[in-house]
């Protein structure tokens, strides 16, 4: 007996994404902000935010003048 294969049924394709051929390139000079303007942004902030809880903490833990 003759054993038929049918090779047409299956195709091989691949999928291929954009980002992983050709990455975007991005002109450092055309750029409205700075390149390090979000990150000093980021650390301007976590530091206000731990000045506002030093603050906070600081009026929680203040002593008061406490009956005997």
């Amino acid at each position: 007996m003759e054993k038929s294969t049918n090779t047409s049924a299956y195709k091989w394709t691949y999928e291929y994404y954009y980002d992983y051929i050709d990455p975007v390139t991005v002109d450092a000079s055309k750029l409205k902000y700075n390149r390090y303007s979000i990150v000093i942004i980021f650390w301007i902030a976590m530091a206000a935010f731990i000045g506002l809880l030093f603050l906070i903490l600081s009026s929680i833990s203040g002593t008061k003048c406490l009956p005997r």
